[in-house]
């Protein structure tokens, strides 16, 4: 049975409303919906608070709903792979956007001009990452509502 079959078993058993089962979970009653019509699924934290309160092991809920275990895959690998491009874009800007600043009160020197063009590369290099970042982040948003 699939992973939204078996919460609105859960759901419908212990007698409560979608409205009532999203408040025990803090979600509307359109994500209850979502989830019982496979539309989308809960986190796996919401996944592990369903399985302690109602008795159901987490390899119950998981194990026939191969669609939802892949789901959850991708969204943790990408969440890593978002998570090192944030780090990377955001060093860049950041000691780029110092560098600059720091120009402001150096002498005129070569040092000035070569801390000033490092600066400068390393906010432009931190700007296209960022607009890389962005359009894989809108690529990926469309391919998971394509699923």
């Amino acid at each position: 049975m699939s992973a939204g079959k078996q919460i609105q078993v859960i759901r419908k058993t212990h007698n409560l409303t979608q409205e009532q089962f999203g408040n025990i979970f803090h979600v509307t009653r359109q994500t209850v919906s979502n989830w019982e019509n496979e539309k989308s699924y809960p986190d796996l934290q919401t996944l592990i608070t369903l399985s302690d309160m109602y008795g159901i092991s987490l390899d119950t809920i998981l194990k026939d709903d191969n669609k939802m275990v892949k789901t959850i895959d991708t969204e943790r690998l990408y969440g890593c792979f978002v998570k090192k491009q944030k780090s990377i874009i955001d060093f860049l800007t950041g000691a780029g956007t110092g560098l600059l600043l720091s120009c402001l009160y150096a002498d005129d020197s070569e040092r000035k001009i070569i801390t000033l063009c490092t600066g400068l590369v390393m906010l432009l290099a931190g700007w296209y990452k960022k607009s890389r970042y962005d359009k894989s982040i809108i690529e990926y948003l469309e391919n998971q509502g394509a699923d």
